[in-house]
């Protein structure tokens, strides 16, 4: 347990499967008060809620539809009537799939999503943080301009747009609130569907390490940078190497 996160409350966007499940429960094993949100995955936010209460702490699940902002709205109303506060702000929640190419309908959809619910959530996190709080927000390895991916436009220009706010918001609020992003390569998470044992081997020899991603890989690294206060405006690769390979 972390005594630099002990205590603090945390809320991580999007907790009832993957990445931010994995997030929120090593949130909780480092000593924090988490919140989490989650949207249809009822089942899943219950399994996440179940994994943290096993190490004592106090967890909130919220359901909230990112599209809405009155879902947002409310969402930091119940942090600030039980805490009071706000010390991490962990932007997991996305989608990346879905609509035409071009469709300008599902572009507004995803952007909405991906990157407005992202600025809409810091503006009212801010609120409720004061000096030293963290916001972490999970990018992808698509992000980087060249490594869009054929097929995911739209996902590919909303997280180099997340990038990039990522790093231009580090240069506003600094010093009081550091702001990172943590950019996944291809993480084993129910994203990817029913698919077997043997093509996850094959999509892992994409990567360096030759192996898909693990969730926990990647909430490890949300823990290191929380834990460093010399990490500020940064966007962090977590890919296992498939931008240096294939990409």
């Amino acid at each position: 347990m972390s005594m630099i996160l002990k205590d603090k409350v945390a809320l991580i966007t999007g907790a009832s499967s993957g990445m931010g499940q994995a997030i929120a429960i090593s949130l909780a094993k480092e000593g924090c008060k988490v919140v989490f949100t989650y949207n249809t995955n009822q089942k899943g936010a219950e399994k996440t809620t179940v994994e943290i209460n096993k190490f004592g702490e106090k967890v909130t699940a919220v359901k909230v539809d990112l599209c809405i902002e009155k879902d947002i709205a409310n969402l930091f109303k119940q942090i600030q009537k039980k805490y009071g506060k706000l010390d991490i702000l962990v932007n997991n929640a996305g989608i990346n799939n879905g609509g035409e190419l071009l469709d300008p309908v599902f572009w507004r959809k995803l952007f909405e999503v991906d990157l407005f619910s992202i600025v809409s959530s810091i503006n009212k996190a801010l609120k409720l943080m004061s000096k030293g709080s963290k916001i972490i927000n999970i990018s992808s390895v698509y992000g980087d301009e060249r490594c869009g991916f054929k097929g995911l436009i739209a996902y590919s220009v909303a997280k180099s747009a997340l990038n990039s706010f990522t790093r231009t918001l580090a240069k506003n609020l600094a010093p009081k609130i550091y702001v990172n992003a943590i950019a996944p390569g291809y993480v084993d998470t129910p994203l990817w569907g029913n698919i077997s044992e043997k093509q996850k081997k094959i999509e892992g020899k994409d990567r360096l390490i030759e192996r898909m991603i693990q969730p926990e890989e990647i909430a490890d690294m949300v823990i290191a940078v929380l834990n460093n206060d010399a990490v500020n405006g940064e966007v962090i690769f977590v890919d296992g190497g498939i931008s240096l390979k294939t990409v």
